[in-house]
């Protein structure tokens, strides 16, 4: 009997327990909704996104410049959570892990990954209610052009669109030493000539390094999900899609890799360089590397590189894929509050002092203006670590122009972005769901071979039937023809 009551007791315990229990918990939840509807609470929004200058006290600066702005507008402080190595790895540990990341930048092929992932949060009814602002600086086809499967969930930023393909940045003061003019470099040819004159007279001096890949500055290989979804031809003119390996283009720039590879124009050490190119451009070891043109690239690469720098194109000016969307701004599903995070980067793309403060640092510490209305070095000063990453800043449209650019450089740029040849591809995004399993596989064979196969470290044929067996085997001609289909019902439907 006794036995029999201890037990009622206990039980009894037990319920107490739990009923105190769930008061508690329901009480915090309760606390925390109430804490996200009151502006005033709120402690911070953390905004991530890849740059050089992570945990740099002029970051700090910055940061806290931001901070008086955003207080006052919005009742809540900024942190800027900039990183600077494996920002795809590090951003899914911080969003697996439940960690707090309310405002990201991230690339295309991200974006895709953590809409699989349900990592997003849909940015319809928030862009309607507290963004007008960012659909007024960025045109809402230009946002509608990151949707997927009809729903919106990244936003496009003002910037560079379309690129100068197969292009390269080259040290001037090379070019000057040996009575060279970048008008006089017409051709792969003349540019092989150049870098066949170095390996003789200058042979502490690496002529070109990869960014990635040699391949990286090809309109072949770029594109939202064009490796290894396939993709368009001709600048994105031709509608059927391709698998972009098997094409005569694609073996023709791997030959050319792999030639260049053999001449030691990349120097020997591709896989196991512990330094970016900047820093190998500044430090005089490092004549040439490859980029995608545009107004204004010069001066900006001529900034980071703190040396004269001019470029040279021999593709054309094209969008030869959604480039709208390739580096989209997102809210992430880990943030404190999806109208908070919508509000602030309402500001973000229409704060002029947020944009120049994210673009270019702090007035009078990383830039001064000149008389004529440009900004340029203090005193002093011959480098600016904040222009590397500008151009993926919400809105560059609205920040001051760099002296040696003409004062109408953003109007310049989307003159750029308009005559530009215009992808058929404009607005497209795959969606990988129903193909997910076998998209984020390719992708990983891909990633694989990628760096020895279009450095040109492995024979072109050999290196590229291998991978090519392996795609094939994990259902590559399955993930095309899903795209294709849904293309095709995109492009149905929205041509004009």
């Amino acid at each position: 009997m006794k036995k029999k009551v201890c037990i009622v007791i206990v039980l009894l315990l037990l319920g107490i327990l739990g009923l105190v229990l769930t008061f508690v918990f329901n009480k915090e939840d309760d606390e925390k909704y109430v804490k996200e509807l009151n502006n005033s609470d709120f402690s911070k929004l953390v905004v991530s996104y890849s740059g050089r200058y992570a945990d740099t006290e002029d970051l700090k600066m910055v940061e806290e410049e931001i901070n008086k702005i955003v207080r006052e507008q919005l009742g809540v402080e900024v942190e800027l959570k900039v990183i600077s190595q494996n920002f795809k790895d590090k951003v899914n540990l911080m969003l697996a892990g439940k960690e707090q990341v309310d405002v990201l930048c991230v690339t295309n092929k991200i974006y895709m990954e953590l809409y699989i992932d349900g990592q997003l949060s849909e940015l319809g009814t928030l862009l309607e209610e507290y963004g007008q602002g960012i659909i007024d600086a960025v045109g809402i086809d230009n946002i509608n052009a990151c949707k997927i499967d009809g729903k919106l969930y990244g936003l496009a930023n003002n910037r560079d669109y379309a690129a100068g393909w197969d292009s390269y940045m080259l040290r001037k003061d090379i070019l000057v030493k040996y009575g060279l003019k970048k008008e006089d470099i017409k051709s792969i040819k003349d540019l092989e000539k150049i870098y066949d004159m170095l390996l003789e007279k200058e042979p502490d001096i690496i002529p070109v390094s990869p960014d990635g890949t040699m391949l990286s500055n090809c309109e072949l290989t770029d594109g939202i999900n064009s490796f290894p979804a396939g993709g368009h031809l001709n600048y994105g003119q031709n509608e059927n899609i391709v698998n972009i390996f098997e094409t005569e283009e694609y073996m023709e720039r791997l030959k050319q890799a792999r030639r260049w590879y053999l001449k030691g124009y990349m120097g020997e050490n591709i896989l196991n360089n512990t330094k970016n190119i900047i820093e190998r451009v500044q430090s005089g070891k490092l004549f040439s590397y490859i980029v995608r043109g545009k107004p204004g690239i010069e001066v900006q690469e001529s900034i980071d590189c703190g040396r004269e720098m001019v470029i040279v194109q021999f593709g054309k000016n094209a969008i030869s894929y959604n480039s709208m969307a390739a580096f989209p701004w997102v809210i992430s599903k880990n943030t404190i509050s999806e109208e908070k995070s919508m509000q602030l980067l309402n500001l973000m793309y229409t704060n002029e002092d947020i944009m120049n403060l994210l673009s270019y640092g702090i007035e009078g510490v990383h830039y001064v203006k000149t008389d004529d209305g440009h900004i340029t070095f203090p005193d002093g000063v011959t480098t600016n670590i904040f222009t590397s990453t500008a151009w993926k800043m919400p809105n560059q449209y609205i920040t001051y122009v760099w002296e040696g650019n003409p004062l109408n450089l953003w109007d310049e740029m989307d003159q750029h972005n308009k005559s530009a040849i215009q992808s058929c591809e404009i607005g497209f995004n795959f969606d990988v769901s129903s193909v997910s399993a076998q998209y984020l596989e390719l992708e990983s064979i891909y990633n694989q071979y990628k760096v020895i196969l279009e450095n040109g470290l492995v024979d072109p044929e050999e290196g590229l039937d291998e991978m090519l067996r392996e795609l094939k085997s994990k259902g590559l001609d399955d993930v095309i023809k899903e795209k294709q289909r849904q293309f095709n019902k995109w492009r149905s439907q929205n041509k004009k």
